[in-house]
């Protein structure tokens, strides 16, 4: 059963041969092939000789094309700037009052901002892999891209004020902006599906609740999330894809909200319980997570990241719907060795799961 399959079988609830293994590897990638970060994702070749290079060496089921967090945003008109062997930083906000909101207009994928990098990177990627593994798309969520068009504090500071201090002016115009991020994420998910993407995202990080009270979730996040799934999902369907939400954080009180919001696949952060996940989501959605990306990805070793990944796999696993990842991106000096270490768990993993885990199947090249 080659990757794409494997993947297929775990999200429409079957059995596939083993665990599918998918840790979140985009500027891990850049730092593997020996590409500097600032050119990585700046450049669509690069990127997808990059994260193809990383699925030569590793063998995972998912590549991913990723990078940083404001390509969407420069579509918009944020501007950045860039650093030597980093990822981009925002100079300063774009909109700072909600009067400004309405003169945003929701950019073109294919035209503005960094957008065309990314999709440049898919359309190569796919015809790299040619369908034997998934190729992931990024998507910034409706939250995290209002926070970087406002500025993450004085976005967060606004929505604070108005459970103290309502003004209906004020929220609808940041209703408004929501409205706008939401779209633009819409807009270039679809490009990233007819550019061959078989994974679509909404991350969210501004919505954790390390960020965000549960209530606040409920009220700024959780309708645009689902407007988003709701909007995206059947062009999906169409293709074959697959949808994604991931938000960072300890969001064990929204584990349920998350899983409401129709994404297709729930990514877990390393800080929360697959036990609990598991028990929360249920068949809703396919779970995807969720090893520490620094305690133990990072700075473990081979065999701590085996038996890290082995216990997701008990914890998660148990009659599929689940795909061992990383709780959120790969720091770029994690040693390959144990990116190997993690696919080789899963290749480990088959169904039915006994103690120890039955037969692997042949491994791939580089493990």
């Amino acid at each position: 059963m080659n990757s794409t399959r494997r993947i297929e079988k775990a999200v429409g609830g079957e059995l596939p041969d083993c665990v599918p293994v998918a840790p979140y590897m985009g500027n891990f990638g850049a730092r593997l092939a020996g590409v500097p970060i600032d050119r990585y994702c700046t450049s669509g070749r690069l990127m997808a000789q990059a994260q193809y290079r990383a699925w030569e060496l590793c063998g995972q089921d998912v590549l991913v094309a990723q990078s940083d967090n404001y390509y969407i945003a420069e579509g918009f008109g944020l501007k950045v700037e860039h650093h030597p062997d980093g990822t981009p930083t925002p100079r300063g906000a774009l909109v700072r009052e909600p009067r400004h909101i309405a003169s945003l207009q929701v950019p073109d994928p294919r035209r503005d901002g960094r957008m065309p990098v990314y999709l440049e990177a898919v359309e190569r990627l796919c015809g790299m892999v040619r369908g034997e593994a998934i190729v992931r798309a990024p998507g910034t969520g409706p939250l995290s891209l209002a926070g970087h068009l406002m500025g993450t504090q004085n976005f967060l500071t606004r929505l604070g004020l108005l459970d103290i201090e309502p003004d209906a002016d004020a929220e609808n115009a940041l209703v408004e902006l929501l409205g706008l991020t939401t779209q633009a994420l819409i807009l270039f998910a679809r490009a990233c599906l007819e550019s061959g993407a078989r994974i679509v995202q909404a991350g969210d990080s501004l919505a954790s609740s390390d960020m965000i009270s549960p209530e606040m979730y409920r009220k700024w996040a959780f309708p645009f999330e689902r407007r988003f799934f709701q909007a995206i999902n059947d062009h999906c369907r169409e293709r074959r894809a697959f949808s994604l939400l991931h938000i960072c954080g300890d969001n064990s009180r929204i584990l349920q909200d998350m899983a409401a919001t129709g994404a297709m696949i729930v990514e877990i952060d390393s800080k929360v319980s697959l036990g609990l996940a598991k028990r929360e989501i249920g068949a809703r959605a396919c779970i995807m997570g969720n090893l520490d990306p620094t305690t133990v990805l990072l700075q473990g070793s081979a065999a701590s990241v085996q038996q890290a990944a082995l216990q997701a796999i008990r914890d998660a696993g148990e009659n599929g719907g689940f795909i061992l990842g990383s709780g959120c991106e790969v720091p770029p000096d994690t040693p390959l060795e144990n990116i190997k270490a993690t696919v080789r768990a899963a290749r480990q993993a088959r169904y039915p799961f006994g103690d120890p885990f039955g037969e692997p199947p042949v491994s791939p090249p580089g493990i």
